[in-house]
């Protein structure tokens, strides 16, 4: 992988197209296998091991100021893979949020109790399984009550493959790609800039 990054340096590509069109295909493929029984749990949790310290290896520090947005990541309780969120949270940080990722398996309490200390303006959730579907909507509606007016967005392989037409548009964002959620930003940016002026 550090090859392919430094080709990838070369030819120009950005972090985000690198997280896409690179690490992304790499971590679906390795899902796959697994699903197929292709590969076993050990060699599925090696290879996002793996992916994971090379990135670690290869993404900057983006440091955000006292005065930046602040986001919550983390992945529904029962999702064990986090990888893709990490990516999210890479770019958060390249649009200088100061974000707090807690990981894999958070429990929806736990989540909550996190959100009311700290009080971030937008919630990033990621899922992957259909099984954890309820659970994800008992997640948005706990956080509701604690907050109406917070910016949910939810993300995964479950998001870029169904339509998850229960979460109202006015109430929570889907994305389906890293490239959806850095123009997001991007737009957010840009509003909270011409707000300014």
């Amino acid at each position: 992988m550090l090859e392919l990054h430094a080709s990838a340096i070369e030819s120009k590509m950005d972090h985000l197209s690198f997280y896409e069109k690179v690490v992304k295909p790499s971590m679906y493929r390795i899902g796959e296998m697994w699903e197929k029984n292709q590969i076993t749990v050990a060699d599925e949790h090696l290879a996002t091991a793996t992916l994971k310290y090379l990135l670690s290896y290869l993404m900057n520090e983006h440091k955000a100021g006292k005065n930046q947005p602040k986001a919550l990541l983390f992945c529904i309780e029962g999702e064990q893979h986090s990888l893709g969120l990490e990516l999210a949270n890479e770019i958060f940080k390249e649009h200088k949020w100061n974000t707090r990722f807690l990981g894999a398996n958070v429990p929806i309490n736990d989540a909550v109790t996190f959100i009311e200390a700290w009080q971030p303006q937008m919630v990033g959730i990621s899922i992957g399984m259909t099984t954890e579907l309820g659970r994800l909507k008992t997640c948005i509606e706990s956080i509701r009550k604690v907050n109406e007016k917070i910016n949910i967005v939810v993300g995964g392989r479950l998001v870029a493959q169904y339509k998850l037409d229960f979460l109202e548009k006015e109430q929570v964002m889907t994305f389906n790609d890293l490239d959806e959620l850095n123009s997001h930003l991007t737009d957010l940016s840009k509003q909270s800039v011409s707000l300014e002026s």
